[in-house]
Formats: structure tokens, C-alpha cells, sequence
């Protein structure tokens, strides 16, 4: 993997003395704000509003198509006591956008009740699941899905039920023929922000029926942006707009007033403060197990229950781990059969086991990041999922559409993407055969890590800390900087963790953790000198994160 600089040095930068100037301003660090200004934060007024979002910063509800329309209707089946059922997904993001549309429907004394479906049963409102919405329901709203569930509504008009759908998922093909529907990737959407999570949309249904009801938004928003921001991250939503407003201010009441099922798992985890990597790393992984290998309903009742017992979170603790394991186990046994096979060398890594249809999707995250190539991981389920390389514009969901003919269902975007496929050994190798000629229709894999500025790490100025919990949140679209250290004698380094899989190193008592590069301790007892990639990881405990290391010859 290349490492290249993100822009010119600032030393000899063409805005050198606007930078600095703005760095002085908001008493930042001259390389952070350069990092700011790279990413189209490049003047006082922009810098103020990401720094320092509020609740008025966010857009209108009702300039979302159809909102007004499906909020008149949610009003009226409050009003007749209707009976409302939402419909959800298994992941973060559906869990955590049923939560949200529930606990403010309960706001309103609303007759409603939800399902998320299991993962065996499959991504989305399915006509089978439709038939078993209770026979009295007159609103189904879905979350976090819908936008291709068109036999879905055709039997939803058949039991006279009105269908809402609530979704922020590439429509791929014709609207859905429901009541309303509602969802900023639209082909003809009037939003002025497309890149809202299921639960970043969930939210402005009810930031609209707040409207509606004349009731104080600013009064009500902080009950449900907690959820909100652990459905963004949790679901890699590119972390500016209105997604940066909702998580800033979503990290913010995580860290001084949390809500009573996350202050418990806070202090089950002893977290004592928590940011954008602590929801990817800790927090989304826990709730994620119950969508993977077990129930995610389950996960659902625990986040809209004010009196949760820790008994609960325990549960989907220890559930995690069993994930954890399950992932290792599995991926490290068809790691060996990539390498023996050498399926490394094929435009698209495609492999087809008996993997837990749950976990298949990190599989092929880790074999993406693993061997620098896309990759689609099949269970023996016929489930699919598939992964591209970060950092580079190769498009997955591109090259799957261009094979959509071998597939029952698809659907994602240019990172991500899953599949159903038919199990026949002859149909799954001739899909593998037009992934492979598909994808040369891609740009080049070229991926590149890209550093903000040369600082050895035992020169590094710790008060930087500080300054980067002011510009959290960091994710997609506004990755946390990464710096270069230039070749440095390594004299003190350690193996850790359960098989010694990662390494630490030290210099001048400044700790780097490097995650599954435990065997390069080898290298290093022979040869200490070494250059590296990383960025400031914890601000509790001031260690740092390596991203990529390389040895000097």
C-alpha cells in the first residue's frame, strides 16, 4: 500500500497564512487545521459551525419528499388509534431507528409495536413477512429498509394495510408502490442532505411529528440522538452535514448525560469516555451480535427499556465474544485456502464455504483488508456479502448489478453490498467467472493511506490530544489524521493478546499499539530500524494507533 502525503506541506502551502491565521483563531493546531481545511473546512464561518454545531443547524424535515404526506398520515392513526407496526433490520442502524420511531410514537400514546427480522430470514420487508403482520394492523412503517420490497407492498395492498417506508439505501430500481415514501436517496430527492443513516432518517420522521404537534423539538431531540448517532457510525455514514451535527451533539450527551441502558453499559465496560472509535470498535459490535447470530429484537427491547437490567447487557456482551471467536475461527480457515489456492491473484477474491451467513460480512472485510483485493464471501445458505478495498473508487455494488442475472436479490453501495444467490456448484462458478470480468470495468486498485505531516513519534506534541476530541466525530468522509514517523530505531517493542497477535512498541515512553502485526516481532529482533503510519488513539490513556509499518533495509 502506497503512503503519500494528503497535500503539500504546510510550510509550503499556497494558504499558508489563512491556516494559520484560522489555527490562532480557534486556538487549534496549525496541522489539524490544515487537516480541517483539506476537507473543505476552509474558512471562520465553515470552521465554527463544525466545531461548534447546534440543534438549529439541521435542515427542515418536511423539504424530504413525502414526509408531510406520510406525517398526516401517522397523525391520523394516532388520532383513530390505529394499530401501527414498524418493521426493521437486523443491524445498528435498523436497531437503533426502531428504537427511535417507537419511543417517540409511545411519546404520543401510539398503538404500536415492532419486528426486526432474523438474519436467516433475510435482509427487508418480504412478502412472508408481511403476511404475518397481525391481521388488525392498518400502518406498517419501515425503517432502515423497504426501498426494493415491491412484493412486499403488493401484499400489503391486498390486506388493506397503508405502507410508509422510511429508508436510506440506493434505490436501484423503481419506487416503491407504498403510502409514502421516504428517503433522501430518492432519484428525486428535494432533501439538501442524501447521506442520512436508516436511523438519521428515523429521526427526522420525528423531528417532523414533534413540528406537527406544535410540541419543543429543542426540548426533545437529546432523547433520541444518542441512538441516532450509534445507527450513523455504527453503519459507516460519511460523518459531515447533518450527520456531523447529529453525532457531535450525540457523543456529547453520551459523555455527560447518557441515557440509562448506555450509562449501564458504559460502566459495564468501564468506558469513561466515549468517542467515534469506542461506538465503532465497542459499542456498534455488541448490538451488531444479536443481528448476526442471534435475535435483534432482543437488542430492541434493551435500548427502549429505561429499566434494562445489566443481566440483559451481559447478554449481549458475552454474545459478542462468541461472534468474536466465531469470526477468528472462521476466517483464519479460508485465509489458509487463499493463500494455498492463490485466489489472491483474481480480480475479485469470491469464495464460497460453510460460514455462518451471520458473520460473512467480515469475512470479507478481512479478506478485503487482508489482501488488498475486493472480496465476496457465500455460505452455504446462498447468502452473500461483499467488500471493497478502502481507499480505493472500485465500486462493488457496480460489478454485482453487472451479474445481478445470477442473483435472486441484491442490494448496497460502493463499499458494501449483499446477495442472494441459487446453491448449485455450476451457477456459483460461473458468477464467480463474470465477477472476474466485470470487475476490469473498475478503476485500478491503487489504494493509498494518506498522511497529514511528517512528526517522529517521540517528538510528538501531546496538548494535540486534546484539540482532536475538539474535532470528533471521525469516520467516513473525515478520517482521524494519520501522521508519518520517519525511520526510527525501535529498542523496546512487546507481543500481546490472547496468541501474541499484536505489538506494542515504545520510544521516550510513548506507547504504539499495532493491532494483528504480532509477527513482525521477528523482524524486529533482527532489524530495529523501522518507519510508520499512525494516528493518536486514546485520550485517557495518550497512546497511539500504527496503521501500516514497514522496515529499513
Amino acid at each position: 500500500m502506497d503512503w503519500v502525503p494528503f497535500d503539500t506541506p504546510l510550510e509550503k502551502h499556497p494558504n499558508k497564512a489563512l491556516i494559520t491565521y484560522m489555527a490562532r483563531q480557534f486556538d487549534i493546531e496549525p496541522v489539524l487545521m490544515h487537516h480541517l481545511f483539506i476537507h473543505g473546512i476552509n474558512n471562520s464561518e465553515k470552521v465554527s459551525r463544525f466545531l461548534f454545531p447546534t440543534i438549529d443547524d439541521f435542515h427542515d424535515p418536511f423539504l424530504m419528499n413525502d414526509m408531510k404526506k406520510a406525517i398526516i398520515r401517522i397523525i391520523k392513526a394516532l388520532i383513530k388509534k390505529e394499530k401501527i407496526f414498524i418493521y426493521g433490520d437486523y443491524d445498528v442502524d435498523g436497531m437503533t431507528a426502531t428504537a427511535i420511531l417507537y419511543k417517540a410514537l409511545k411519546k404520543f400514546k401510539a398503538d404500536v409495536q415492532y419486528r426486526l427480522p432474523l438474519r436467516s430470514e433475510g435482509y427487508g420487508l418480504s412478502p412472508k413477512a408481511m403476511e404475518k403482520v397481525p391481521e388488525d394492523t392498518t400502518l406498517i412503517i419501515t425503517v432502515d429498509n423497504g426501498s426494493s420490497a415491491h412484493p412486499a407492498m403488493e401484499v400489503a395492498k391486498r390486506r388493506g394495510m397503508d405502507v410508509i417506508v422510511t429508508d436510506h439505501h440506493e434505490v436501484l430500481g423503481p419506487h416503491p408502490d407504498c403510502y409514502a415514501f421516504i428517503n433522501p436517496k430518492r432519484h428525486d430527492n428535494t432533501y439538501p442532505f442524501p447521506h442520512l443513516a436508516g436511523a438519521g432518517v428515523a429521526l427526522k420522521v420525528v423531528q417532523a411529528l414533534f413540528m406537527a404537534g406544535k410540541i419543543p423539538w429543542d426540548k426533545h431531540v437529546y432523547e433520541f440522538i444518542e441512538f441516532a448517532t450509534l445507527g450513523t457510525i455504527a453503519d459507516l455514514m460519511p460523518l459531515k452535514g447533518e450527520n456531523r451535527i447529529i453525532c457531535k451533539l450525540g457523543l456529547q450527551k453520551m459523555n455527560y448525560t447518557p441515557t440509562p441502558v448506555l450509562k449501564k453499559l458504559f460502566e459495564m465496560l468501564r468506558i469513561k469516555y466515549v468517542d467515534s472509535s469506542t461506538i465503532s470498535f465497542q459499542i456498534g459490535p455488541i448490538f451488531n451480535s444479536s443481528g448476526r447470530i442471534g435475535d435483534p429484537n432482543q437488542a430492541v427491547d434493551i435500548l427502549v427499556n429505561p429499566l434494562c437490567a445489566k443481566a440483559d447487557l451481559y447478554s449481549l456482551i458475552t454474545l459478542n465474544k462468541k461472534r468474536q471467536q466465531m469470526t477468528k475461527e472462521q476466517f483464519q480457515r479460508i485465509e489458509e485456502q487463499i493463500i494455498q489456492n492463490q485466489w489472491y491473484k483474481q480480480n475479485v477474491i469470491v469464495v464460497c464455504d460453510d460460514f455462518h451467513s451471520g458473520i460473512i460480512g467480515l469475512i470479507a472485510a478481512k479478506i478485503a483488508n487482508k489482501f488488498k483485493k475486493p472480496a465476496i464471501v457465500i455460505s452455504l445458505t446462498g447468502a452473500g456479502s461483499a467488500r471493497s478495498v478502502n481507499t480505493t473508487d472500485f465500486s462493488i455494488i457496480n460489478v454485482i448489478k453487472k451479474c445481478s442475472h445470477f442473483l435472486t436479490k441484491y442490494g448496497g453501495h460502493r463499499a458494501a453490498a449483499g446477495f442472494s444467490i441459487k446453491l448449485d456448484f455450476d451457477h456459483i462458478h460461473a458468477f464467480k467467472e463474470a465477477i472476474q470480468l466485470a470487475a476490469l470495468d473498475e478503476p485500478p486498485l491503487n489504494p493509498k493511506l494518506k498522511y497529514i505531516s511528517t512528526i517522529p513519534l517521540h517528538q510528538f506534541p501531546m496538548h494535540i490530544f486534546d484539540d482532536l476530541s475538539a474535532l470528533e466525530p471521525f469516520g467516513m468522509s473525515f478520517p482521524k489524521p494519520l501522521f508519518y514517523c520517519s525511520p526510527l530505531v525501535i529498542k523496546q517493542f512487546q507481543v500481546f493478546g490472547k496468541n501474541n497477535e499484536h505489538l506494542k512498541l515504545t520510544t521516550n515512553d510513548k506507547e504504539a499499539i499495532a493491532f494483528f502485526k504480532g509477527a513482525m516481532a521477528n523482524k524486529l529482533q533482527q532489524q530495529s530500524l523501522a518507519e510508520f503510519l499512525y494516528t493518536p488513539h486514546c485520550p485517557m490513556k495518550k497512546d497511539f494507533l500504527i496503521h501500516d509499518l514497514r522496515f529499513i533495509q
